[in-house]
């Protein structure tokens, strides 16, 4: 699966199972660029876990309004500073359970996702979703 396949099936399953409503406010920049400004160089870039984890993210503090949760385990990740504009985003999708390490103590950054595993992501976080406004 692609970069943009993920970011499209994620904000399909938002709007058929959450809301058809995102706010009015904006999606952020980082999920504009996927939604207006993504190049089409871009266009068949594959999903890995990191890029994966700032898309769930900004999705999380963009239109959910979600807070930033404490780094607990997340912090003792080897590689989470290998990518340093990503580590906030992989601590919070780690923390709440959402993408799991690869190895222990190893998130995995740039592992590609296979549809079938960017498929489950989606489900699970759409379930997060549904528990936090239950």
């Amino acid at each position: 699966m692609t970069e943009k396949e993920f970011f499209d099936k994620l904000l399909l399953a938002y709007s058929e199972e959450i809301s058809e409503d995102l706010p009015g406010d904006g999606l952020g920049y980082y999920l504009e660029y996927f939604l207006d400004n993504y190049p089409p160089e871009k266009l068949e870039l594959k999903l890995t876990k990191k890029i994966a984890a700032r898309i769930i993210h900004e999705f999380m503090v963009n239109i959910l309004k979600w807070p930033d949760l404490e780094w607990r385990e997340a912090g003792k990740l080897k590689d989470i500073y290998d990518c340093r504009v990503c580590a906030g985003a992989i601590a919070q999708v780690y923390e709440r359970g959402l993408l799991g390490e690869e190895q222990p103590l190893v998130f995995g950054l740039n592992k590609t996702l296979s549809s079938e595993e960017a498929k489950v992501l989606i489900d699970k976080f759409i379930e997060k979703i549904k528990a936090e406004a239950a």
